[in-house]
């Protein structure tokens, strides 16, 4: 398994992104069950690495925490070009990390489960290797924003990760996609099959030596927003999460109290900080009253991420699009349900969630005052504990390793 985006990952984020958590989750049981190896890319030549523990982090990624608050600030160009020139450097710092050389052949398997652009240059090192020593190359696709909505992902970043999907789709053997709607847009934009291989559903640990002080430290900013019942989203404050319309949601519900109407309920909004975040922002200070609403967290450990989700009557994703949606498996995995648009494939066909149509504010806000208003949160986590069966990543290996005859 290719490894290069995982270690550039740990390097510089102390908290997991969705991705991130999948490709390592099957990563790690890949390694325990079917005694896959991990390798590092580089010069047309594997090496031999070390799968980063999960959770783990090193000095770089504490270090980068604040430069990234910093940065927050600046200018979205100038915030796209200090990050471009950081992914590559890292990469090449993270890759220089591989062990001793292992010998690649005709037949091998080169796994990439992760984002391969987050390590410039690692597509190209998977195809150089196929057509030099005839392996081949297995792909996990979590998404096809880039290519699919060029409007949000017209940046750097965004345009390598196009261009490193291009690459290895054209010349994949076998392609996963997270969800039955990435595997059917594979097929339509590309004409090539896939098949579907959803993630496991994440236990977001509790009590871990490595979080205890990190989330003493969350628990202190998270008290702000009160200690009763709350409603939760989780994800990257990036525009298709389309969080503005939740800042709208609350102003209207504020505006009805005014005529009697039950106050709205807390929101806290749990997202990584993004370039394209401004219009969140703005939202929030074009809509006071609603931001008294809302608490919004950057960072807190799995630890806090956890208790938020245990401390919320429900959980809501206003998504615009998603490749799978992991918050709302998370969200299971606490006992919680979930409103969320259509645009969440993990959230189409269960019995613990309400979809209403992307975009549609109105449907959407209806929902969430309903739930609030009503007992329907208790009754289907009700339902969650007695008929919720966890996905596990055992079982996603295992899929993946019988696909490939491992």
């Amino acid at each position: 398994m290719v490894i290069n985006d995982l270690l550039v990952y740990g390097s510089v984020i102390v908290r997991p992104t969705g991705i991130q958590r999948v490709a390592s989750g099957i990563a790690h049981a890949m390694c325990s069950d079917v005694g896959a190896e991990t390798v590092v890319l580089r010069d047309g030549r594997a090496f031999r690495a070390e799968l980063p523990l999960a959770g783990a982090h090193g000095w770089l990624a504490r270090v980068n925490e604040p430069i990234l608050a910093l940065l927050s600030r600046a200018p979205r160009k100038l915030q796209e070009a200090v990050r471009t020139v950081a992914r590559g450097l890292v990469a090449r710092l993270s890759s220089g990390r591989g062990g001793t050389s292992r010998s690649i052949g005709a037949g091998d398997w080169l796994i990439m489960l992760g984002a391969p652009w987050i390590s410039p240059g690692v597509a190209r090192e998977m195809v150089r290797i196929k057509e030099a020593r005839g392996a081949r190359i297995a792909l996990l696709v979590h998404d096809l924003l880039p290519t699919s909505s060029p409007h949000w992902f017209g940046d750097a970043q965004g345009r390598a990760a196009k261009a490193d999907m291009d690459l290895l789709i054209e010349h994949a053997t076998a392609i996963f996609a997270v969800s039955n709607e990435v595997v059917d847009e594979i097929q339509r934009r590309y004409g090539r099959p896939a098949l579907a291989l959803p993630p496991a559903d994440p236990q977001l640990a509790e009590g871990s030596a490595a979080h205890r002080d990190e989330a003493h430290r969350d628990r202190a900013h998270l008290d702000e927003a009160g200690s009763g019942p709350i409603i939760l989203t989780v994800g990257t404050l990036h525009p298709r999460k389309n969080l503005e319309a939740l800042v709208r949601i609350w102003d209207e519900w504020e505006a009805s109290t005014e005529v009697g109407g039950a106050p709205p309920a807390p929101l806290v909004i749990m997202g990584r900080r993004h370039p394209q975040d401004a219009a969140f922002f703005e939202a929030l200070r074009a809509h006071p009253r609603a931001a008294r609403r809302i608490s919004v967290r950057h960072e807190v450990s799995d630890d806090e991420l956890a208790s938020l989700y245990r401390r919320a009557r429900f959980v809501v994703l206003p998504s615009l699009a998603e490749g799978w949606g992991m918050p709302i498996r998370e969200a299971l995995m606490a006992g919680r349900p979930s409103i969320a648009t259509d645009a969440v494939p993990a959230a189409l066909n269960s019995p613990f969630t309400e979809v209403v149509a992307a975009g549609d504010t109105q449907a959407l806000g209806a929902a969430i005052r309903s739930w609030w208003g009503g007992a329907e949160p208790e009754r289907l986590a009700a339902k969650i504990e007695a008929e919720f069966t966890p996905r596990s990543w055992g079982v996603v290996s295992g899929e993946l390793a019988a696909h490939l005859g491992l």
